[in-house]
């Protein structure tokens, strides 16, 4: 990259439901934490960016919260793309600094989809929207859960994977989780527990699945220059890789496109390695946006750490657990840390950034000097995959 960019500071609030507090009001206490990390105040701030207000306030909460804060930006923008939402309003705020128009930015998010019910109308008998509407809406009347399930069985069937591998990820998550403040589930489980949870469609089951809860975090992103004057441990964005397949789900375009392997991640993974100088095993830490246990095991072979099946062993050996070879979801991943979707790639980023620092508590990786996050959109059809680094 022609110059670096550094994310200084980061603050978020407990995943959980919030059911008395207003979406602004979980963003300030997030963002409150974030300045107060990067040791900087609001009247910094040149740059806001945020991802979709869910209550549909027509692109105007970022005005809101300037109001709230008494700041005026110079830029700002409310940036929308599923999953990746997060990762884009990051990467906007790089861009900026890049281009030289400013030198500081934040970047938060703040939903509360459980107090609001928003997935709800997921589970009504109309088909889903988000599906193509004339060869999927009609057969997915309860939203994307058997679209990925149907993703895992093909799975099972081409490498041999049973059930009982899925729920070893959604164990390890969990054991993870733990040990992670942020956290909204952490009482342990087994891969007996993850078995006999309440099957959803088959072979996802409830425990194999992430929570749509609520929350809020925020990050600082400076430019190399102001970061060396005000951080003693900044973390330089090193690597970026965004790829968009021609799908949202199930593939329509080819009846022999693969749904266990996945271009967007290969590409987004392929160009974040190229930008960042890097191969796939220098990463030390990663966080993968896997919102059912299935994709705990595919991400991670389309990133390039596995070969095709190579998962499977991997769980069983404990490859991708904190003192494994690629340690995956330190901090609970989306099956236990919780997933307000649009926010879970500022979870992540802040889940590298402590563990860059060195300030990632029991669940440290020894060492850990890069670090990647990946996040998506529809069904790994949209992806994004970003490298950070200390050096």
């Amino acid at each position: 990259m022609k110059s670096r960019v550094a994310i200084i500071g980061c603050g978020a609030v407990k995943i959980g439901r919030y059911p008395d507090r207003a979406e602004s009001d979980l963003a300030l206490e997030a963002i409150r934490l974030a300045l107060e990390d990067a040791n900087i105040s609001k009247e910094q701030i040149e740059g806001l960016f945020t991802t979709p207000d869910l209550l549909g306030n027509v692109g105007l909460q970022t005005s809101l919260l300037c109001e709230y804060m008494r700041i005026t930006p110079k830029l700002m923008a409310e940036i929308s793309c599923g999953g990746i939402a997060g990762g884009l309003a990051i990467r906007c705020a790089m861009n900026e600094i890049m281009l030289g128009n400013i030198d500081l930015a934040l970047c938060y998010g703040a939903e509360r989809e459980a107090s609001i019910g928003w997935f709800k109308k997921f589970g009504s008998d109309e088909g889903s929207t988000m599906l193509e509407p004339i060869a999927l809406q009609p057969y997915a009347s309860h939203g994307t859960i058997p679209a990925y399930a149907l993703s895992a069985c093909r799975y099972m069937h081409e490498t041999g994977a049973r059930e009982e591998h899925f729920a070893l990820a959604a164990v390890r998550n969990r054991m993870n989780a733990l040990n992670n403040p942020l956290a909204a589930f952490t009482m342990p489980i087994t891969v007996e527990d993850v078995m006999n949870s309440r099957r959803l469609c088959s072979p996802i089951k409830l425990l194999d699945s992430a929570a749509s809860l609520d929350g809020a975090a925020a990050v600082v992103v400076a430019s190399e220059k102001l970061a060396e004057k005000v951080c003693g441990k900044p973390v330089y964005i090193a690597g970026w890789g965004q790829y968009h397949d021609n799908s949202c789900f199930i593939p329509t375009d080819r009846c022999d496109k693969s749904i266990t392997n996945f271009i967007a991640t290969h590409r987004a993974a392929e160009e974040a390695f190229k930008t960042a100088s890097i191969a796939p095993k220098e990463v030390d830490v990663a966080e993968v946006y896997a919102p059912f246990s299935p994709c705990e095991l595919m991400i991670p072979e389309d990133i390039g750490w596995f070969n095709k099946g190579g998962m499977v062993t991997a769980l069983e050996r404990g490859d991708t657990e904190v003192e494994g070879k690629i340690p995956i979801n330190t901090d609970g991943g989306l099956l236990s840390r919780g997933h307000p979707w649009a926010v879970t790639p500022f979870y992540e980023t802040i889940a590298i950034v402590k563990q860059l620092r060195g300030e990632a508590g029991k669940n440290q990786v020894d060492g850990a000097k890069i670090g990647l996050v990946h996040c998506e959109g529809g069904m790994l059809n949209n992806s994004l995959v970003i490298i950070l680094r200390t050096d």
